[in-house]
């Protein structure tokens, strides 16, 4: 039936269509399913129309937000900009700025010859990661955690940025400060000997001797030398400000003298700061005086070990020599009863025999129990080399290998 309809429409019928309204003629003003169609097609019309309206009034809305919202956006960053203004002298980058002003460290390359440049470069490694976040279309809680974790200060590296600063700043001396542990703690027993090396003598400590100027045995007692004095190993000629004369003084007396000004070496330079001072130099040095420090310990269990076995090698020889000392005068004493008629030959080689297997059970004994103590001390050597390395065995900066060639631990920088 729709067929029939439509063909109906197509051959005997024209439609009168202009921008305005669609009209029907002929048979069809009276056909339902024409006047159906032109109706759709009209509230289609109308339908297009009040979107087109529509469309019209969301643009509109949609521009006078967009203004809006850059009206705002230019009031927001003039007040952001004017309360930047307000309070740029209170920001770290201006306090930066004022403390560098007249400092040394301005001009340089070290961010560790002031605690300020350093908190600097830990804020710029946090804000470039931020920056780089943003960058890659992270989210805000994204980019305030990168900021975070690459601008926070650990424990471990305010310790270092501090010696390193007291360092640069002539606070401290490098070679005391490499003795501390990572965390500041200082091993007593590990570096404590190394230590005391700067103290060794009272006398020659820069300390003592300004507190008590009148010490004239302390100033005077060393001053024997001359310019052309040859010092013993590990003492350095240096010569002395207030007495205008020549001393030999150990290196590290050295270093503490040169740093109060009290005077210079004269044939060596001690240079107690690293050209590149930075906080991987620290930390590198810090790990070799470490493994240093715990190879010594084992070298001194092993040289105390092996003074225990000349003593008792001394105490068992001088033993044995003793024994036949003793089995010889007994003897002696058989021979003279002998000799002397007191004993017939059939006697004095009872007496004899008796002497001999008596002395060799007891030289028997001697060395079983020689035996017994080179065996205490062999376990005494390993408990004490395994007490020293349980120390260190979960120490991540070093490694403790076995060395067959010497047969005895060894400690190594951990890769």
């Amino acid at each position: 039936m729709l067929a029939f309809v439509a063909l109906v429409f197509i051959n005997t019928a024209y439609a009168q269509i202009t921008n305005e309204q669609v009209t029907l003629s002929g048979d069809l003003q009276n056909n339902p399913v024409a006047q159906d169609i032109l109706d759709k097609i009209e509230k289609s019309k109308k339908w297009i129309a009040k979107l087109q309206e529509r469309n019209f009034e969301v643009s509109e809305r949609q521009r006078e937000l967009e203004e809006k919202r850059a009206e705002v956006l230019e009031h927001l960053n003039a007040d952001l900009k004017e309360w930047e203004d307000l309070w740029e002298y209170y920001t770290f980058d201006k306090m930066l700025e004022r403390a560098l002003e007249d400092s040394p460290a301005k001009h340089t390359d070290t961010i560790y010859d002031h605690p300020l440049k350093f908190t600097a470069s830990k804020i710029n490694a946090g804000r470039a990661a931020l920056a780089q976040v943003i960058q890659n279309g992270g989210g805000p809680e994204e980019a305030r955690d990168a900021f975070v974790n690459a601008a926070q200060i650990t424990r471990v590296e305010m310790v270092a940025a501090n010696a390193l600063f007291n360092v640069l700043n002539g606070n401290a001396y490098y070679n005391q400060q490499i003795l501390f542990e990572s965390d500041g703690q200082f091993n007593l027993d590990l570096s404590g000997e190394q230590l005391r090396k700067y103290y060794l003598d009272y006398r020659t400590n820069p300390g003592y001797l300004l507190a008590n100027p009148k010490d004239t045995t302390s100033w005077e007692d060393l001053s024997e030398t001359n310019p052309d004095t040859v010092c013993r190993d590990e003492y350095i000629l240096i010569y002395r400000n207030h007495a205008d004369d020549y001393v030999c003084v150990t290196e590290y007396t050295a270093e503490m003298w040169q740093r109060h000004g009290m005077g210079n070496p004269v044939h060596k330079e001690t240079s107690s700061i690293p050209d590149e001072l930075t906080k991987i130099k620290l930390n590198h040095d810090r790990i070799a005086e470490k493994v240093s420090a715990i190879n010594l310990k084992i070298q001194k269990i092993h040289d105390n070990h092996e003074i225990q076995i000349q003593n008792m090698e001394k105490k068992y020889d001088h033993m044995f020599v003793q024994m036949e000392q003793e089995q010889k005068d007994e003897e002696k004493l058989v021979l003279n009863k002998l000799n002397s008629d007191e004993i017939d030959a059939e006697n004095f080689s009872v007496q004899i025999t008796d002497i001999r297997e008596k002395y060799k059970a007891v030289e028997k004994n001697m060395i079983k129990e020689k035996f017994q103590t080179l065996d205490i001390l062999d376990k005494s050597l390993r408990e004490n080399l395994d007490t020293l390395m349980s120390k260190y065995e979960h120490d991540s900066e070093i490694k403790i290998v076995w060395n067959d060639t010497q047969g005895t631990y060894r400690a190594t920088m951990n890769a």
